[in-house]
Order: C-alpha cells, then structure tokens, then sequence
C-alpha cells in the first residue's frame, strides 16, 4: 500500500513520456493563428462590415433611419439565432462525420496490415510482391486525400507518383481504377495459393469496408449543405446585424452594437467554413489528411517515402 501511494506521488515529468502516443494539445500560440486564418478568410465580410460601421458613426451627417420595434427585433434575433444555431451543428456534424470516417479508414488500413501478417508468410511479405500489397493501401489513402481536396502538395505528388511507378501502375490513375487492381491482387492471390478461401474473404472484408469509408467522404465532399439555405442564413445575420448597429446607434452606444453586430458574422461564418473539412486552404477548419496519410503510410511501409521537404505535423490547428 505504501509502494502504491509513492506511485501516486511521481511527477509527470519523471514518466517516459509519448511512449504511447500523446493526445496533441492545443497551445494558446494555436488559438491566434486560428483567429488569424477566421479574420483572412472573412476580410471581404469584415472590410464590407467596417464601411457600414463607418457610415453609421456619421449619426451627425446622416437623416434618422427607422428600425424594427423592440418586439420585431427581439423576434429577430430569436430567428437568427435558431438557423445560425442549426446551420453550425449541421456543419460540426459533417466534420466529425469525416472525422470518424478517416479514423475508420486508418483502422482498417492497420487491419489490412494484420491479416497479410497472420495469412502470409515471411518469405511472401518480404517478396516485391508482398510490398506491393501493402503499398496499394497506402497508395489508395493519398490518392483518396487528392480527390477529396482537388489539391496537392508537389513534394508529396512527387512521392506518390514514384510509389504508383514501383507499383507498375500509371501516375494518372484514378482511385476507383486502384480500388480495382487491389482487388484484382486478391484474387491471384487465392488464384496462386497464398490465401485459402478465409483470408480472401477477409481481406475481401476489409476492402469493402474500406470502400464504405470513401463513399462516405465523397458523399461529405460532393453534397454540400444547400446553396438557398447558405444565403438565407447569410442574409438574415446581416440584415438582423445592420438592425443592431441602429438600434444602438440611437442609444448612443454604437461600438456595442458594431460588436454584436460582427459577433452575428463571425458565428455564421464559422459554421460556412467547418461544413467544409476538405478546403484546399488547409485552415484551422479542414481535417489534417495529409497527417492522417502520413501515419498510414507509417504503420504499412516497409520502406520511408521520399516526402522532401514535407514532414507532418501534429499540431491541430495546422492541417499538416
């Protein structure tokens, strides 16, 4: 019991540490660069939102404007509240869905890994052959991170495309054509006896569950939330905003209601940018796949990728 308690008693610092991994942890540094890439990306809304601020300090120089009541302002706001309210739970709900979806994938990546482990022997998995099964996997996570963004880095395409040439595959083949070959492999392999009939179904398994994961994220990525509720959402924070501003305006507190008045913005801006987990930009907003790549291709490779000048991060705010 006394062995126990001076357990208890060491500090963290004495323990080895990232052994097994450290949950990343956001550091007050990250929190004024995610500030910093919200403030870029609406500099259009805030430039737009100054020039009327602006105008409406000019209380002196300009007629009085008639506002809704109290009441209608009130109902307004109640309004306002309610679509902005859905809108960025609607757009949290498609980020952590492709959250969960490329952890699915990594899972089943690893899966893959484990089965050609346990149905393959050491002379198949060390054979240019074997290689080339595991390196389908990784493969077909890169390429799966290209489609979804439409972008890619040069050192890593670089990289990949030299994979894809040591795979005897062309550097412009599609990720639908690559789920093919890999499938077409499984089947040679029961063909020539590397596999019995329970490791092609297993392996079977696994693509298919694979295949699960990347008609969810192209789902994600091709069926945006609506363009005419996008609008209608946009337009009413501005108009229940501009409402705001004049109201307390009149009540000679402008700098209070230019504040309300932005905090309406940048909460309807920030569902519009997360409803998009695969933006190009790589901001705060967008998943880190070339991270969750990176660690796929870790955990398979039999051999280190010619990344260059890329190297993943592991801070949440970067998408690297």
């Amino acid at each position: 019991m006394r062995r126990f308690k001076s357990l208890l008693l060491i500090p963290a610092t004495s323990l080895h540490a990232g052994d097994h991994g450290d949950p990343p942890a956001t550091r007050r540094l990250d929190y004024g660069l995610v500030i910093w890439q919200l403030l870029w990306r609406m500099r259009l809304d805030l430039l737009v939102w100054a020039l009327i601020c602006g105008f409406a300090s000019l209380r002196d120089r300009q007629p009085p404007i008639q506002t809704v009541t109290p009441l209608g302002l009130s109902v307004l706001g109640i309004a306002v509240s309610v679509f902005i309210a859905f809108r960025n739970t609607q757009a949290i709900s498609r980020w952590w869905e492709a959250r969960s979806l490329w952890g699915a994938l990594v899972n089943h990546s690893r899966q893959w890994r484990d089965t050609l482990l346990a149905y393959l022997t050491t002379q198949q998995i060390g054979s240019a052959r074997g290689r080339c099964l595991f390196e389908f996997q990784v493969a077909q996570a890169w390429l799966l991170n290209f489609e979804l963004r439409n972008y890619w880095r040069q050192d890593v395409r670089g990289a990949i495309e030299a994979l894809l040439s040591d795979l005897h595959l062309p550097v412009a083949i599609s990720l639908q054509d690559l789920c093919r070959h890999r499938a077409m492999a499984i089947q040679s392999l029961h063909r020539d006896g590397w596999v019995d009939d329970w490791g092609r179904n297993r392996l079977v398994i696994i693509a298919d569950q694979c295949l699960d994961a990347i008609g969810g994220l192209e789902k994600i990525r091709n069926t945006p939330l609506p363009a005419s509720y996008d609008v209608f959402v946009r337009l009413i924070s501005w108009l229940y905003g501009l409402q705001l501003l004049l109201e307390f305006r009149g009540r000679s507190s402008i700098v209070v209601g230019a504040v309300l008045f932005l905090g309406f913005l940048v909460a309807e801006r920030i569902g519009a940018y997360v409803e998009g987990p695969f933006d190009r930009d790589g901001s705060s907003f967008s998943l880190p796949l070339n991270a969750f790549c990176s660690l796929i291709s870790k955990d398979l490779m039999q051999r280190d990728l010619d990344f260059r000048d890329f190297r993943p991060s592991h801070d949440p705010a970067r998408w690297d």
